[in-house]
Order: C-alpha cells, then structure tokens, then sequence
C-alpha cells in the first residue's frame, strides 16, 4: 500500500511538474505559418545569392505560397586577416570573417520587429598555388554562410515562438 501511494504521488508530481519545455523545432503551426510568411530581400554579391537561397530553403522548403508580412532585409560584409607569415612576410593562413546585419520588418506597418547581427569566422590556407587557395577561400565563404544562415533561422524561429 505504502509503495502505491508512493508510486501515485510520484505520477502526481511529474505532472504538474512539467516544465513546460517545448523544442523550438518542434511543428508549431502558427509558428510555421508566420515563418512562412516571411520575405527574404536580394543580397548583392555572390556571397548575398548562397546566404538567400540557404535561408529560403530553411524557412520554407517546400515553396509553399503564403502571405507575406515580413520582410527580411540582409546586408552582408566580410574581412580577411592575415595569421601566419612566412620568412618573405607573405601569409600562409588567414581568417575569413563574415558579418550580416539583419532587419525583419512588418510589411503592413512598415516597423522593425527585430534587428540583428551575427558573424562568422573561418580559417584557411595559403599555399603556392592560387587555384588551391581560390578554393580554400570558396569553402570558407560557404561555411560562414552556412553558420550565418543557421544564426538566422534560428533567431526567426525564437522570434516568433516568444511572439
């Protein structure tokens, strides 16, 4: 009787105990919606171009129609800094840095709801052969946009869970 009565309070307690945790991946449907209903803007440059179309394919990857009420405008920069030097002082490693500045505007109201930034830096090298290191580059470019994309999304998505 003792550990029944035990087991029951125990029952109790997780019940009304509960957190009230909630993925924010989790299918929220109004969530989903909103997200849904968010315009990505152009980004000049070809770095703007991978950086869209990456957001376009979280936010809404079955190209669903919806109605639009945000906008989302981006503006991308980037860096590079030298870290190591050979004897002849050219660079043999360098940082990419990549630094977006967002705005999500309501459209019917034209007010700024959330406005960001977010950075990302990678590391590459440089060697003799510029066609290597074109590459190298390439390939950190497109992590930091990957990251930044990621940043992104996910500050979309808390956004509208706390809306």
């Amino acid at each position: 009787m003792k550990k029944i009565r035990l087991f029951l309070y125990l029952i109790f307690f997780l019940i009304l105990s509960n957190c009230g945790y909630e993925p924010i991946y989790s299918k929220n449907v109004n969530r989903d919606k909103d997200l849904l209903s968010v315009s990505v803007k152009n980004i000049k440059n070809r770095s703007g171009q991978i950086l869209r179309n990456t957001l376009l394919n979280q936010i809404n990857p079955e190209r669903e129609r919806a109605i639009i009420k945000y906008r989302l405008g981006i503006k991308i920069s980037e860096s590079k800094t030298n870290l190591a030097y050979r004897r002849d002082m050219s660079a043999t490693r360098q940082d990419l840095e990549v630094i977006a500045k967002y705005v999500l505007t309501n459209v019917k109201t034209n007010e700024i709801v959330l406005k960001e930034e977010t950075k990302s830096i990678s590391s590459y090298d440089v060697v003799e052969s510029v066609y290597a290191t074109l590459i190298a580059e390439k390939d950190a470019r497109e992590k930091n946009l990957k990251v930044i994309s990621d940043s992104i999304y996910t500050n979309l998505v808390i956004f509208f869970k706390n809306k």
